[in-house]
Protein backbone atom coordinates (compact mmCIF):
# COMPACT_ATOMS: atom_id res chain seq x y z
CA UNK A 1 0.00 0.00 0.00
CA UNK A 2 1.13 3.21 -0.72
CA UNK A 3 1.85 5.05 2.97
CA UNK A 4 1.34 8.21 4.37
CA UNK A 5 3.67 8.28 7.15
CA UNK A 6 3.14 11.15 9.99
CA UNK A 7 5.30 11.81 12.35
CA UNK A 8 7.16 14.49 14.65
CA UNK A 9 10.53 15.21 14.19
CA UNK A 10 13.17 16.32 16.86
CA UNK A 11 15.20 19.35 15.72
CA UNK A 12 18.56 20.39 16.70
CA UNK A 13 18.48 23.76 15.00
CA UNK A 14 16.80 25.70 17.38
CA UNK A 15 14.13 26.05 15.42
CA UNK A 16 11.74 23.37 16.84
CA UNK A 17 8.70 23.60 19.00
CA UNK A 18 9.36 24.34 22.64
CA UNK A 19 8.84 20.89 24.10
CA UNK A 20 9.78 18.07 21.74
CA UNK A 21 10.69 14.78 23.94
CA UNK A 22 7.62 13.71 22.67
CA UNK A 23 8.77 14.12 19.26
CA UNK A 24 11.11 11.38 17.33
CA UNK A 25 14.68 11.56 16.30
CA UNK A 26 15.17 11.51 12.69
CA UNK A 27 16.86 7.99 12.70
CA UNK A 28 13.64 6.73 14.84
CA UNK A 29 11.44 7.80 11.90
CA UNK A 30 14.24 6.82 9.11
CA UNK A 31 14.44 3.11 10.86
CA UNK A 32 10.16 2.96 10.59
CA UNK A 33 10.25 4.20 7.44
CA UNK A 34 12.86 1.18 6.20
CA UNK A 35 10.74 -1.46 7.88
CA UNK A 36 7.73 -0.01 6.19
CA UNK A 37 9.16 -0.39 2.63
CA UNK A 38 10.73 -3.83 3.72
CA UNK A 39 7.41 -5.21 4.27
CA UNK A 40 6.44 -4.13 1.19
CA UNK A 41 4.92 -0.59 1.53
CA UNK A 42 5.71 2.58 -0.16
CA UNK A 43 6.17 5.84 2.02
CA UNK A 44 5.56 9.40 1.52
CA UNK A 45 7.04 11.30 4.57
CA UNK A 46 4.81 13.71 5.95
CA UNK A 47 5.96 15.82 8.98
CA UNK A 48 3.38 17.62 11.03
CA UNK A 49 3.03 21.49 11.34
CA UNK A 50 0.53 23.81 10.98
CA UNK A 51 -0.35 22.97 8.23
CA UNK A 52 -1.33 19.02 8.14
CA UNK A 53 -5.41 19.94 7.56
CA UNK A 54 -4.41 20.92 3.88
CA UNK A 55 -1.46 18.81 3.34
CA UNK A 56 -2.89 15.84 4.00
CA UNK A 57 -6.02 17.24 1.37
CA UNK A 58 -3.68 17.59 -1.33
CA UNK A 59 -1.97 14.24 -0.17
CA UNK A 60 -5.15 12.12 -0.45
CA UNK A 61 -5.15 10.95 -3.78
CA UNK A 62 -1.33 9.75 -3.33
CA UNK A 63 -1.73 7.23 -0.33
CA UNK A 64 -4.13 4.63 0.78
CA UNK A 65 -3.37 4.81 4.47
CA UNK A 66 -1.65 6.82 7.18
CA UNK A 67 0.65 5.64 9.57
CA UNK A 68 0.31 7.75 12.38
CA UNK A 69 2.87 8.44 15.18
CA UNK A 70 2.10 12.42 15.32
CA UNK A 71 2.10 13.68 19.07
CA UNK A 72 0.82 17.20 17.52
CA UNK A 73 2.24 20.61 18.40
CA UNK A 74 -0.17 22.25 21.04
CA UNK A 75 -3.52 22.25 22.77
CA UNK A 76 -4.80 19.20 25.01
CA UNK A 77 -5.93 17.15 22.08
CA UNK A 78 -2.82 17.80 20.11
CA UNK A 79 -2.51 13.94 19.72
CA UNK A 80 -5.42 14.08 17.69
CA UNK A 81 -4.77 16.53 14.59
CA UNK A 82 -3.84 13.80 12.56
CA UNK A 83 -6.88 11.10 12.60
CA UNK A 84 -9.19 14.13 12.67
CA UNK A 85 -7.46 16.09 9.55
CA UNK A 86 -7.48 12.00 8.17
CA UNK A 87 -12.08 11.89 9.05
CA UNK A 88 -12.42 15.10 7.67
CA UNK A 89 -11.01 14.18 4.15
CA UNK A 90 -12.21 10.48 4.96
CA UNK A 91 -8.18 9.10 5.06
CA UNK A 92 -7.88 5.96 6.71
CA UNK A 93 -4.90 6.15 9.23
CA UNK A 94 -3.76 3.68 12.06
CA UNK A 95 -4.07 4.11 15.81
CA UNK A 96 -7.05 5.38 17.35
CA UNK A 97 -9.74 7.73 16.62
CA UNK A 98 -9.78 11.68 17.71
CA UNK A 99 -12.03 11.43 20.86
CA UNK A 100 -9.73 8.30 22.15
CA UNK A 101 -6.52 10.33 21.58
CA UNK A 102 -7.63 13.03 23.18
CA UNK A 103 -9.18 11.24 25.95
CA UNK A 104 -6.22 9.62 26.93
CA UNK A 105 -3.97 12.66 26.96
CA UNK A 106 -5.85 13.91 29.61
CA UNK A 107 -4.56 12.25 32.82
CA UNK A 108 -7.53 13.08 34.51
CA UNK A 109 -10.66 12.16 32.39
CA UNK A 110 -8.72 8.79 31.36
CA UNK A 111 -8.82 7.61 35.20
CA UNK A 112 -12.29 8.61 34.97
CA UNK A 113 -13.06 6.60 32.45
CA UNK A 114 -11.07 3.72 33.86
CA UNK A 115 -12.02 3.75 37.01
CA UNK A 116 -16.03 3.68 35.78
CA UNK A 117 -14.49 0.16 34.00
CA UNK A 118 -14.05 -1.15 37.46
CA UNK A 119 -10.28 -0.45 37.28
CA UNK A 120 -8.21 0.39 40.23
CA UNK A 121 -6.90 3.88 40.62
CA UNK A 122 -5.03 6.18 42.51
CA UNK A 123 -7.32 9.18 44.30
CA UNK A 124 -6.55 13.00 42.34
CA UNK A 125 -7.72 16.05 42.26
CA UNK A 126 -6.58 18.78 39.60
CA UNK A 127 -5.64 22.10 40.67
CA UNK A 128 -6.06 25.12 37.75
CA UNK A 129 -3.81 28.34 38.13
CA UNK A 130 -4.79 30.68 41.18
CA UNK A 131 -7.01 27.80 42.48
CA UNK A 132 -7.16 27.19 46.40
CA UNK A 133 -6.17 23.67 47.54
CA UNK A 134 -8.64 21.38 49.09
CA UNK A 135 -8.82 21.62 53.20
CA UNK A 136 -8.23 17.58 53.75
CA UNK A 137 -5.55 16.44 51.36
CA UNK A 138 -4.62 12.26 52.06
CA UNK A 139 -0.54 12.91 51.94
CA UNK A 140 2.06 11.24 50.48
CA UNK A 141 1.20 12.97 46.99
CA UNK A 142 2.62 13.33 43.36
CA UNK A 143 2.26 16.32 40.97
CA UNK A 144 2.13 15.66 37.15
CA UNK A 145 1.24 17.91 34.41
CA UNK A 146 -2.33 16.71 33.70
CA UNK A 147 -2.20 16.91 29.74
CA UNK A 148 1.56 15.99 28.98
CA UNK A 149 3.36 12.81 28.05
CA UNK A 150 7.21 11.44 28.31
CA UNK A 151 7.09 12.36 31.98
CA UNK A 152 7.73 15.85 31.18
CA UNK A 153 7.25 17.79 34.51
CA UNK A 154 7.52 15.03 36.56
CA UNK A 155 10.65 15.64 38.81
CA UNK A 156 11.42 13.79 41.83
CA UNK A 157 10.77 16.81 43.88
CA UNK A 158 7.15 16.83 42.86
CA UNK A 159 6.57 13.91 46.04
CA UNK A 160 5.42 15.73 48.76
CA UNK A 161 4.84 14.72 52.26
CA UNK A 162 2.51 17.63 53.61
CA UNK A 163 0.68 20.81 52.51
CA UNK A 164 3.39 23.91 52.82
CA UNK A 165 5.84 21.53 50.72
CA UNK A 166 2.82 20.84 48.26
CA UNK A 167 1.94 24.64 48.11
CA UNK A 168 5.49 25.44 47.06
CA UNK A 169 6.29 22.75 44.51
CA UNK A 170 3.23 24.08 43.23
CA UNK A 171 4.06 27.50 42.74
CA UNK A 172 7.67 26.58 41.73
CA UNK A 173 6.19 24.12 38.72
CA UNK A 174 4.31 27.17 37.45
CA UNK A 175 7.16 29.62 37.80
CA UNK A 176 9.07 27.28 35.77
CA UNK A 177 6.42 27.81 33.39
CA UNK A 178 4.33 24.89 33.26
CA UNK A 179 1.01 26.03 32.24
CA UNK A 180 -2.11 24.61 32.55
CA UNK A 181 -3.91 22.04 35.15
CA UNK A 182 -1.97 19.97 37.17
CA UNK A 183 -3.16 16.90 38.82
CA UNK A 184 -2.26 16.25 42.48
CA UNK A 185 -2.45 12.24 42.81
CA UNK A 186 -2.32 10.11 45.82
CA UNK A 187 1.47 8.71 46.00
CA UNK A 188 1.24 4.88 45.48
CA UNK A 189 4.66 3.47 46.84
CA UNK A 190 6.08 0.09 45.25
CA UNK A 191 6.27 -1.44 41.50
CA UNK A 192 5.70 0.27 38.56
CA UNK A 193 4.96 -1.72 35.33
CA UNK A 194 4.30 -1.34 31.94
CA UNK A 195 2.42 -3.14 29.19
CA UNK A 196 1.88 -3.28 25.48
CA UNK A 197 -1.14 -4.21 23.83
CA UNK A 198 -1.22 -4.94 20.04
CA UNK A 199 -3.92 -5.59 17.53
CA UNK A 200 -7.40 -6.15 17.41
CA UNK A 201 -9.86 -8.93 18.53
CA UNK A 202 -7.71 -10.66 19.29
CA UNK A 203 -5.53 -8.42 21.11
CA UNK A 204 -2.13 -9.52 22.16
CA UNK A 205 -0.81 -8.67 26.03
CA UNK A 206 2.90 -8.65 25.32
CA UNK A 207 5.26 -9.58 28.20
CA UNK A 208 5.14 -6.91 31.12
CA UNK A 209 8.04 -4.81 31.86
CA UNK A 210 9.19 -3.72 35.31
CA UNK A 211 10.93 -0.73 35.87
CA UNK A 212 14.03 -1.30 38.02
CA UNK A 213 14.57 1.62 40.45
CA UNK A 214 17.60 -0.02 41.88
CA UNK A 215 19.58 2.58 39.31
CA UNK A 216 18.00 5.35 40.86
CA UNK A 217 20.96 7.62 43.03
CA UNK A 218 20.49 6.88 46.74
CA UNK A 219 17.34 8.81 48.43
CA UNK A 220 15.49 9.46 45.20
CA UNK A 221 12.05 8.63 45.00
CA UNK A 222 10.78 5.36 43.09
CA UNK A 223 9.26 7.40 39.89
CA UNK A 224 9.82 7.28 36.12
CA UNK A 225 10.03 10.39 35.98
CA UNK A 226 11.87 12.71 34.10
CA UNK A 227 15.23 12.15 35.80
CA UNK A 228 15.29 8.63 35.75
CA UNK A 229 13.98 8.78 31.95
CA UNK A 230 15.82 11.42 30.34
CA UNK A 231 19.03 11.67 32.89
CA UNK A 232 19.66 8.04 34.61
CA UNK A 233 18.85 6.05 31.79
CA UNK A 234 20.97 7.80 29.76
CA UNK A 235 23.61 7.62 31.65
CA UNK A 236 23.95 3.68 31.91
CA UNK A 237 26.42 1.59 30.11
CA UNK A 238 24.08 -1.42 29.72
CA UNK A 239 20.70 -0.52 29.33
CA UNK A 240 19.31 -3.78 30.37
CA UNK A 241 20.17 -2.11 34.24
CA UNK A 242 17.02 -0.18 33.74
CA UNK A 243 14.25 -2.64 33.15
CA UNK A 244 13.12 -6.37 33.96
CA UNK A 245 11.67 -8.41 31.06
CA UNK A 246 9.17 -10.00 31.78
CA UNK A 247 8.20 -8.72 35.12
CA UNK A 248 8.84 -11.09 38.13
CA UNK A 249 5.19 -11.83 38.58
CA UNK A 250 3.17 -14.38 40.46
CA UNK A 251 0.88 -16.14 38.08
CA UNK A 252 -2.17 -14.20 39.70
CA UNK A 253 -0.42 -11.04 39.75
CA UNK A 254 0.41 -11.67 35.80
CA UNK A 255 -3.10 -13.11 35.48
CA UNK A 256 -4.51 -9.61 37.12
CA UNK A 257 -2.44 -7.33 34.63
CA UNK A 258 -3.08 -9.04 31.58
CA UNK A 259 -6.76 -9.02 32.67
CA UNK A 260 -7.20 -5.33 33.20
CA UNK A 261 -5.20 -4.06 30.31
CA UNK A 262 -7.17 -5.73 28.04
CA UNK A 263 -10.19 -4.28 30.36
CA UNK A 264 -8.75 -1.18 29.64
CA UNK A 265 -7.73 -1.65 25.41
CA UNK A 266 -11.51 -2.56 24.61
CA UNK A 267 -13.43 -0.29 27.62
CA UNK A 268 -11.73 2.80 25.77
CA UNK A 269 -11.93 1.14 22.07
CA UNK A 270 -8.63 1.50 21.74
CA UNK A 271 -7.22 0.45 18.01
CA UNK A 272 -3.88 -1.32 17.03
CA UNK A 273 -1.94 -0.55 19.86
CA UNK A 274 -1.11 0.84 23.43
CA UNK A 275 1.22 0.47 26.59
CA UNK A 276 -0.42 1.20 29.80
CA UNK A 277 1.49 1.97 32.80
CA UNK A 278 0.77 0.72 36.53
CA UNK A 279 1.68 0.85 40.44
CA UNK A 280 1.53 -2.01 42.81
CA UNK A 281 1.82 -1.10 46.46
CA UNK A 282 3.28 -3.50 49.10
CA UNK A 283 0.26 -5.30 49.48
CA UNK A 284 -0.17 -6.42 45.89
CA UNK A 285 -2.82 -4.13 44.96
CA UNK A 286 -2.75 -3.02 41.26
CA UNK A 287 -3.55 0.62 40.09
CA UNK A 288 -3.98 2.33 37.05
CA UNK A 289 -1.58 4.97 36.41
CA UNK A 290 -1.96 6.20 32.57
CA UNK A 291 -2.47 4.43 29.26
CA UNK A 292 -0.55 5.94 25.54
CA UNK A 293 -2.55 4.88 22.53
CA UNK A 294 0.42 6.32 20.41
CA UNK A 295 3.78 4.38 21.86
CA UNK A 296 6.64 5.09 21.30
CA UNK A 297 8.49 2.50 18.22
CA UNK A 298 12.04 3.19 18.04
CA UNK A 299 13.23 -0.14 17.07
CA UNK A 300 16.93 0.07 17.87
CA UNK A 301 18.07 -2.09 20.14
CA UNK A 302 20.01 0.10 22.44
CA UNK A 303 17.55 2.85 22.81
CA UNK A 304 15.04 2.07 25.67
CA UNK A 305 11.98 2.25 23.89
CA UNK A 306 9.32 0.16 25.70
CA UNK A 307 6.86 -1.29 23.11
CA UNK A 308 9.63 -2.36 21.20
CA UNK A 309 11.46 -4.28 23.15
CA UNK A 310 7.87 -6.10 25.07
CA UNK A 311 7.64 -7.46 21.12
CA UNK A 312 11.42 -7.82 20.95
CA UNK A 313 10.88 -10.44 24.14
CA UNK A 314 7.63 -11.90 22.73
CA UNK A 315 9.81 -12.81 19.47
CA UNK A 316 8.09 -10.34 17.44
CA UNK A 317 10.17 -8.57 14.66
CA UNK A 318 9.49 -4.84 14.08
CA UNK A 319 8.47 -5.04 10.71
CA UNK A 320 5.68 -8.13 12.13
CA UNK A 321 4.48 -5.45 14.86
CA UNK A 322 4.24 -2.56 11.47
CA UNK A 323 2.05 -5.44 10.06
CA UNK A 324 -0.22 -5.78 12.90
CA UNK A 325 -0.39 -1.88 13.29
CA UNK A 326 -1.46 -1.68 9.32
CA UNK A 327 -3.53 -4.94 8.56
CA UNK A 328 -5.62 -3.66 11.88
CA UNK A 329 -6.42 -0.18 10.69
CA UNK A 330 -6.96 -1.68 7.00
CA UNK A 331 -9.75 -4.21 7.49
CA UNK A 332 -11.23 -1.42 9.77
CA UNK A 333 -11.06 0.29 6.95
CA UNK A 334 -12.17 -2.21 4.85
CA UNK A 335 -9.18 -1.77 2.35
CA UNK A 336 -8.53 -5.64 3.29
Amino acid sequence: MRIGFCYNIKHNDGQGYASELDFDAPETINDIAKSLEEIGHTVKHIEVVEDIFSRLAYEKSEIDIVFNIAEGLWGDARESWVPLACEVHKIPYTHSTPSVLALCLDKTLTKLAVSGLGVRVPKSFLVSPGQPLPSQIKFPVIIKPNAEGSSVGIFDANVVNDLPALSARLEKLRSDGLTGNLMVEEYIDGREFTVGLLGNNPTTTLPVIEQNFNILPEGMKKIAGYELKWLVEDSLADITQAYVCPANLTASQQQEIESTSQTIFNGLNIYDCARIDYRMDATGKLYFLEVNPLPGLNPDPKVISYFPLASRTAGIRFTKVLDQIISGAAKRFHLL
